[in-house]
C-alpha cells in the first residue's frame, strides 16, 4: 500500500478539501477535474528549491468567476504574488521534474493551511 498522494482543493470562502488523487495519471485528472466540476488547466506553478514544485490547477472555463482571495494569499505565502489573481476554486497540488502531479509536500500543505485559516 503506497501513502496518500494528497492536494487542497481551496474554494472561494477559504474551505479546503483534501483529496487523495492517488498515483494512476488518469485517475488523478479525473479527481480533480471532479473536485473543481470542470475540465482543468495549469494556470501557474511555484517553483521550490528542494521536493517537488506545486502547481496550481484551475476550471478551464474561469473567465467571469470571482477573484480567490484565500488561494492568493496561500500562494502569496508559498512564494512571491502571482502577476495575476487566481479566480474561482483551485487546486494546489505537487508537480515533479518528470511532469507528473504528487501530493503536496507537508511544509507547504501547512502554509495553505494557515493561509486559509483552517487547522
Amino acid at each position: 500500500m503506497t501513502d496518500p498522494e494528497i492536494v487542497m482543493r481551496i474554494d472561494l470562502a477559504g474551505n479546503i478539501r483534501e483529496l487523495d488523487i492517488g498515483i494512476d495519471r488518469n485517475q488523478q485528472i479525473r479527481t480533480v477535474g471532479r473536485a473543481l466540476l470542470d475540465n482543468i488547466q495549469a494556470v501557474d506553478f511555484i517553483r521550490r528549491p528542494t521536493g517537488p514544485d506545486i502547481v496550481i490547477l484551475a476550471r478551464a472555463h474561469r473567465a467571469h468567476q470571482v477573484p480567490n482571495h484565500p488561494a492568493t494569499r496561500a500562494v502569496h505565502d508559498l512564494a512571491t504574488p502571482l502577476p495575476h489573481p487566481i479566480h474561482g476554486e483551485v487546486v494546489l497540488a505537487g508537480y515533479t521534474t518528470a511532469g507528473h502531479l504528487t501530493g503536496l509536500p507537508a511544509d507547504a500543505a501547512a502554509i495553505i493551511r494557515a493561509a486559509c485559516h483552517t487547522p
